[in-house]
């Protein structure tokens, strides 16, 4: 674990995502199974190097071979953001959360707000699956085409000054040089990238890029 820069951390919310576990996973990370994730990751052939669970939606292996580590089922935190905490606290730059976004919203925001956890402690995060993919950006983010759309939410606070380059809808579409997105607002709801990548900038505030192929 010493020489990793980055975590995976994979959940268990009730999709069926073995093939995209299979292809996506960084093999050479040190992958952390929250729970049930476990399971979703024998299943993708994949080895947990570690597990963090109160296995109260699965029962504890027995030996598979990697460290667990047990919480009681009443405790502060969800098993997932107790795995991102753990990340952060052994020194990971970089973490990947897979299978986190569910038919629990609560647990599903949960899961959002640990961008925000790892954007305070400058670790870059990134939730994906094969349906979503979900990032913070502060002040200039470029991405490919990966998923259909993608829309921008100004996220616990207003931003200002957002460029949009290399998609369908930019500030131009509003007659405006930049936008100003309000949070509560959905004024870059559902965009595409249309030149093979796009590029956000921001002058203030931070955005939530959600990127969805629904």
């Amino acid at each position: 674990m010493a020489d990793k820069v980055k975590c995976t951390i994979v959940s268990g919310a009730p999709n069926d995502c073995a093939d995209f576990l299979k292809e996506n996973i960084d093999r050479e990370s040190f992958i952390i199974a929250a729970d049930s994730g476990y399971k979703k990751l024998l299943a993708a052939g994949i080895m947990p190097d570690l597990i963090i669970a109160d296995f109260d939606s699965s029962e504890k292996p027995e030996n598979l071979g990697c460290e667990i580590i047990t919480f009681p089922s009443e405790k502060s935190y969800t098993d997932t953001f107790n795995c991102v905490i753990y990340a952060v606290q052994n020194g990971f730059i970089e973490i990947e959360i897979f299978n986190a976004v569910g038919s629990r919203f609560d647990h599903t925001y949960g899961n959002v707000l640990c961008l925000e956890y790892c954007r305070q402690n400058g670790v870059k995060c990134t939730v994906v699956d094969e349906h979503n993919r979900l990032r913070l950006i502060e002040k200039e983010y470029t991405f490919k085409a990966d998923y259909k759309y993608f829309s921008l939410f100004a996220f616990l606070s207003d931003c200002k000054g957002v460029r949009i380059k290399g998609a369908k809808y930019g500030a131009d579409w509003y007659n405006k040089e930049s936008l100003s997105i309000k949070m509560g607002e959905q004024t870059a709801l559902c965009n595409c990238v249309s030149d093979g990548e796009c590029t956000v900038t921001l002058e203030s505030g931070v955005l939530l890029l959600c990127e969805s192929n629904d």
